[in-house]
C-alpha cells in the first residue's frame, strides 16, 4: 500500500509538472519579431509582449570590446562595476581634455548601459558645450553642438520612450542654438548648413523640413511632454509644471528671435498669437496635481470654485494658495499678458520703428534716424501707458534705453532742448544703472566711428 502510494504520488507530481510547463511556456515564450526560417513573425509569451507594451526591454544588453579590460569585469558578473570603472575613467579624460579617449570610452559606456540616460545626456551636453568651445572657427563649433544633438538623438533610439532625452535635443536645438554667443550664425548654419554635404541646405538629419531651430526644438519638446505622460515613464529633469512648459515657450522663443532679426510682419504677429495661443489654451489648460489638489494654471475664479467642489478633501483657500504658488513659480500669468501684448500689431510696429531708426543712425542717416526713433518710442509709451507690467521686462527696456541714447544725441546734435518728459521719460528715470552702462557703450561706439 505504501508503495502504492509513493508511486502514485510520483505521478501525481510528475503530471502536475507537465502542466506546470504549459503556463509557464505561455508566460515565458520569447517574442520573434521578425520571420525566421520562414516562419511568421510572434509576439511571444504574456512577460515578453507586457515587456513590449512598458518598453522594458533594451535594444542591446551590451556590447563591449572584447579586447577591453572592462570585459573581464562583465565576464565575471560585474557589469555595474565596469560601468563604475568607465565613468571615472570619462570623469578624468574630461577633466584632462581628451576628447577623443573620451568619446571612446563613452562609446564603451553605451554599449554596456544603453538604457542609463545620464550617459547620453551627459555625453551630448559635452560634445554641445565643452568641445565646441575648444574651436575657434564658428563653424567648427557649429559641428560639435551638431554632433552633440545627434549623440542624444541616438540615445532616443535605444529609449524611444524617454522623455527626458527628447528634452535635451530641444534644449541643444533651441536654446544652445539660440543664445550663445554665435547665436547668429548658429541660427543662419542650422537652415543652411556649411558642410558641403548638404549643398547649402540644412542638416536632414537634424532638420529635415529645413525648419528655425527653435520649432525644431518645439518638435522635441512636445514629443517629451508626450512621453512624460506614459505611465511607466518619469522624469527627473525638473518640476512637472516648469517640464511641460518648453513646448510654448520656444514657439515664444521663435517669435522673439525673428522680430530681433528685422521681421515685422504678419509672420511675426502670427507667431506671437501661436505662442499665446499655446500658453493659454494648451499649457493654461493641463491639470496639474498639487498638495492643494488638481489645478490648472490658467483657471478663472469660477474654474477654480468647480474644481474645488469637485475634490472634497481640498478647500477653495487651498486652490487659490497652490495655485498662486504654481504660477509664480511658472511665471504663468507674466507669459500670458506678455505673449498677447507681443501679437498686438501695433507692437510689432512700434519695435519695427526703433529698429528702423537704430538701422538709419548706424548709416549715420541721422535726420531719419531721428523722427523714427521718436516715433517709435512715443508708440511703446501709449502700450507701456495701457501695460504698466513692461516696466520690468529687462529686454524691453534695454531696447528703449539704446534708442533713447540715438535719439538724444540727434537732439544734442541739433542743438535741440531735450525736454523734461521726453518719450519714455519713466523707463529712463527708472533705470540709471542701465543709462550709466549704454551711454559709455554707445559713447565708445560713437567715438570709434560707430
Amino acid at each position: 500500500m505504501n508503495q502504492m502510494s509513493s508511486r502514485n504520488r510520483k505521478l501525481v507530481y510528475m503530471f502536475l509538472i507537465l502542466g506546470l510547463l504549459v503556463p509557464i511556456g505561455a508566460l515565458g515564450m520569447p517574442a520573434r519579431t521578425r520571420s525566421q526560417a520562414g516562419q511568421p513573425a510572434q509576439s511571444g509569451g504574456m512577460i515578453a509582449q507586457m515587456r513590449h507594451q512598458y518598453r522594458l526591454g533594451e535594444t542591446t544588453l551590451g556590447d563591449v570590446d572584447p579586447a577591453s579590460a572592462t570585459m573581464n569585469l562583465v565576464l565575471l558578473g560585474m557589469r555595474g562595476i565596469a560601468g563604475s570603472v568607465l565613468w571615472v575613467q570619462a570623469d578624468e579624460q574630461k577633466r584632462m581634455k581628451n576628447w577623443s579617449e573620451l568619446e571612446q570610452t563613452t562609446e564603451s559606456i553605451i554599449k554596456l548601459q544603453p538604457r542609463f540616460l545620464p550617459v547620453w545626456r551627459y555625453q551630448g551636453w559635452n560634445l554641445a558645450f565643452n568641445v565646441s568651445a575648444e574651436c575657434d572657427a564658428v563653424a567648427d563649433r557649429f559641428f560639435w553642438v551638431k554632433r552633440g544633438g545627434k549623440f542624444v538623438m541616438r540615445g532616443i533610439e535605444q529609449n524611444e520612450d524617454a522623455s527626458e532625452l527628447y528634452h535635451e535635443v530641444g534644449t541643444l536645438f533651441g536654446k544652445k542654438m539660440g543664445r550663445s554667443d554665435e547665436h547668429v550664425q548658429f541660427r543662419r548654419f542650422f537652415r543652411n548648413d556649411p558642410d558641403p554635404r548638404w549643398n547649402g541646405r540644412a542638416d536632414e538629419e537634424i532638420n529635415p523640413d529645413g525648419i528655425d531651430n527653435y520649432l525644431v526644438a518645439k518638435q522635441y519638446y512636445t514629443e517629451a511632454n508626450e512621453k512624460e505622460l506614459l505611465p511607466w515613464i518619469e522624469q527627473h529633469i525638473m518640476e512637472r509644471s516648469l517640464f511641460r512648459s518648453y513646448p510654448a515657450r520656444s514657439q515664444m522663443d521663435y517669435a522673439s528671435a525673428i522680430e530681433n532679426e528685422g521681421q515685422f510682419d504678419d509672420g511675426t504677429v502670427n507667431a506671437w498669437r501661436t505662442g499665446h495661443n499655446d500658453w493659454v489654451n494648451g499649457y493654461g489648460r493641463e491639470i496639474f496635481r498639487t498638495p492643494g489638489g488638481d489645478i490648472t494654471l490658467g483657471a478663472t475664479p469660477e474654474e477654480l470654485e468647480q474644481l474645488a467642489a469637485n475634490d472634497p478633501d481640498h478647500s477653495i483657500d487651498d486652490k487659490r494658495f497652490w495655485l498662486d504658488r504654481y504660477q509664480k513659480m511658472t511665471n504663468y500669468t507674466f507669459w500670458a499678458a506678455r505673449s498677447e501684448i507681443e501679437a498686438m500689431p501695433e507692437m510689432v510696429e512700434a519695435r519695427r520703428k526703433l529698429k528702423v531708426g537704430k538701422d538709419l543712425f548706424n548709416k549715420q542717416d541721422i535726420t531719419q534716424a531721428k523722427a523714427m526713433l521718436e516715433e517709435g518710442l512715443k508708440e511703446f509709451e501709449t502700450i507701456f501707458d495701457k501695460y504698466p507690467m513692461l516696466l520690468d521686462e529687462l529686454e524691453i527696456v534695454e531696447d528703449v534705453i539704446k534708442a533713447q541714447l540715438m535719439w538724444q544725441y540727434v537732439m544734442r546734435l541739433y542743438r535741440e532742448e531735450i525736454p523734461e518728459n521726453f518719450p519714455m521719460s519713466e523707463v529712463w528715470n527708472r533705470n540709471p544703472h542701465l543709462v550709466n552702462r549704454f551711454n559709455e557703450q554707445f559713447l565708445s561706439k560713437v567715438n570709434s566711428g560707430l
